[in-house]
């Protein structure tokens, strides 16, 4: 093979290993900055787990205190169904109260996926088909 047949391969090889590096370096910043991002976004969401799980802890709360009021206090001043009646109310509703405040939080709260990561992306992406479509124009 002559020299100049050969020139135009390396460079076209060297091209080809600068793209490589530059999409593998380019991919791992987007990576890191998805998972970032998911990160910071299942975070903002702990308040309203945290109430779905008090709700849960209530819910329970309100099933066993409803068997140990009826035979405690029912005796006393009311009858037992009156008095399991009253404590299953009670705890139903803060139950109640708990889960509707953490599904509202939990509703505002953005989805733990990295939407701004995949937008840059994207928005790199068509960069580069632009730059590329410029380059090859005559």
């Amino acid at each position: 093979m002559s020299e100049t047949s050969q020139a135009p391969q390396d460079g076209i090889a060297e091209a080809l290993h600068d793209l490589s590096d530059h999409t593998a370096a380019l991919a791992r910043r987007k990576v890191g900055s998805a998972v970032r991002e998911m990160w910071d976004k299942a975070r903002q969401q702990g308040p309203a787990t945290g109430l779905l799980a008090a709700s849960g802890v209530l819910a329970l709360l309100a099933t066993v205190s409803a068997y140990r009021l009826s035979l405690r206090l029912l005796e006393k001043r009311l009858s037992p169904a009156a008095a399991a009646l009253a404590a299953t109310t009670g705890y139903g509703a803060a139950a109640a109260a708990a889960g509707i405040l953490g599904y509202a939080r939990l509703r505002k709260a953005p989805l733990p996926l990295p939407t701004e990561t995949a937008r840059e992306a994207a928005g790199a992406v068509a960069e580069a088909d632009e730059r590329s479509r410029r380059e090859q124009e005559p």
